[in-house]
C-alpha cells in the first residue's frame, strides 16, 4: 500500500487526500462544463457546485462518524480532525449531491433529470479516485479470503478481498459504458422518454448493484452492516422502478397484450 506519498518533517502528504482533491476538482470541472453547455447561468452553476461540495463533505463525514462511533465517541475534536482520524462515507457524499440538486432544481427551475444526467458524468470520476485512494490508503479491504486475488493489508495477518480496488474497476466500467451510450440512448425506441433520466438511473442502478454485490465480501461490522445491505437493496429496487416509470413505457398494457 502507499498511504503516504512523501513526508517532510512532521508533515505527511497522504495519498487518499491527494486523490480526493483531484477527484473533487474533476467532479467540479466536468459538471461545470457540462451544465454550462446546457445553457444554465454560470454563477448559479458555481453556487450549486459550492453547495454540493459543502453538503457532500458534511454528510460524508457525519455518516462515517456514525458508522464508526466507537472510534470517535462524543469527542468533537475527533470529528473535525481529518489527519489523525481520517474517513469519509460514500453514501454521505451521495446524499449531499442529491439534496443540493433537489434544492437548486426546484429553486432555479432546472430540468431535474437532464441536469442529473450531466452530473453523473462528473460524479463517477470522483467515486473512482475515492476508491483508488481507499485502496492505496490500506483501508479498502474486506473479509479474509484464500482466493488468488487476496491481498495483505497493513495491520492484517491474513489475505483479504481488495474491495476498494474491485469498486474502482467496476465504477470505471460503468463510466465507460455510460460515455459509450450517451449519444445513442435517445434513438432507442423502447425508452420513450427522450428528455433525460436514462443516464442517471442506469448509472445509479449499476452503482447500487455493484455495491450490493461487493457487500457480501466486506468486513461485517458490529453496527450497521445488515442495515447498509438492506438499504442498498431497497435503493436498487426503487431505482429499477423509477427507471421503468421514467422510460414512458406502459408495461401493464404491454404485458396484457403479450398475455392475450
Amino acid at each position: 500500500m502507499l498511504s503516504i506519498i512523501f513526508s517532510t518533517g512532521n508533515f505527511n502528504f497522504y495519498t487518499f487526500g491527494f486523490l480526493l482533491a483531484i477527484g473533487i476538482f474533476l467532479e467540479v470541472f466536468i459538471i461545470w462544463r457540462r451544465l454550462k453547455d446546457l445553457g444554465l447561468k454560470e454563477e448559479r452553476i458555481l453556487d450549486f457546485l459550492m453547495m454540493n461540495l459543502l453538503l457532500g463533505l458534511f454528510f460524508s463525514r457525519l455518516f462515517f462518524i456514525v458508522q464508526n462511533f466507537h472510534k470517535f465517541g462524543l469527542t468533537i475534536i475527533r470529528w473535525v480532525e481529518f489527519i489523525q482520524f481520517p474517513g469519509l462515507s460514500f453514501w454521505g457524499w451521495v446524499l449531499g449531491l442529491i439534496v443540493s440538486l433537489f434544492w437548486f432544481a426546484k429553486k432555479e427551475k432546472w430540468e431535474f433529470w437532464r441536469v442529473a444526467d450531466e452530473i453523473m458524468f462528473g460524479f463517477l470520476p470522483f467515486l473512482i479516485l475515492f476508491q483508488i485512494g481507499s485502496f492505496l490508503d490500506g483501508s479498502g479491504f474486506g473479509r479474509t479470503t484464500n482466493m488468488p486475488w487476496g491481498m495483505y493489508f497493513p495491520g492484517t495477518l491474513l489475505k483479504r478481498h481488495p474491495i476498494s480496488l474491485f469498486s474502482a474497476v467496476f465504477l470505471s466500467a460503468i463510466w465507460y459504458f455510460l460515455l459509450k451510450i450517451e449519444r445513442h440512448w435517445r434513438t432507442w425506441d423502447w425508452y420513450k422518454n427522450k428528455e433525460g433520466g436514462f443516464i442517471t438511473l442506469s448509472g445509479l442502478g449499476l452503482i447500487l448493484a455493484t455495491h450490493l454485490l461487493l457487500a457480501f465480501s466486506r468486513e461485517a461490522g458490529v453496527y450497521f452492516y445488515w442495515l447498509g445491505v438492506g438499504l442498498t437493496g431497497i435503493g436498487l429496487i426503487v431505482t429499477v422502478i423509477l427507471f421503468f416509470i421514467n422510460s414512458g413505457q406502459n408495461f401493464s398494457k404491454n404485458f396484457l397484450k403479450k398475455k392475450n
